[in-house]
């Protein structure tokens, strides 16, 4: 009679458990960023974008180390990549841009960005759809750094 309850009662454990597993979590992106400090930033003004560069990714700070990037598939085609300081002189490492046909390529980056020594811009030799970019930034760098991508039908002046 134990055993009975015992395996009645890990039965009802077990599908109890399962359902809650088993619900697929709900996939929202807001595309806002957290701050871990728990202070509100201000607002930045922002400088009007310049023709054919669209933002991929808003104000991200470089300690992050690793960020992974979705590229919506909206945006069209990609000729190239601008990594623009915001604060500090965060280090960048490298790009890595996955795209849509599967392929990927890295590219090496290895500056330091800040307002006096300008953007790093990735050529990427050709106009390609881009599903996701991965920047990889030195963790003790200071600052934060915004992403950007130009659209095929636009080419960069700089």
């Amino acid at each position: 009679m134990l055993t009975m309850r015992i395996a009645a009662l890990t039965l009802l454990f077990v599908t109890s458990t399962a359902s809650l597993l088993s619900a697929a979590p709900v996939r929202e992106e807001n595309a806002e960023r957290v701050s871990y400090s728990g202070k509100s930033a201000k607002p930045r003004v922002q400088a009007p974008a310049e023709p054919g560069w669209i933002e991929l990714a808003s104000e991200t700070p470089a300690s992050h180390g690793r960020e992974f990037i979705e590229v919506d598939a909206g945006a069209g085609a990609l000729t190239q990549l601008r990594l623009t300081a915001r604060s500090g002189r965060p280090g960048i490492r490298a790009v890595r841009v996955e795209y849509k046909d599967g392929s990927h390529k890295v590219f090496e980056v290895d500056k330091s960005l800040g307002a006096a020594r300008g953007p790093a811009i990735v050529d990427l030799r050709g106009a390609r759809a881009v599903i996701q970019v991965i920047v990889v930034t030195d963790r003790t760098s200071p600052g934060s750094y915004v992403l950007e991508g130009n659209v095929a039908d636009h080419i960069a002046t700089r």
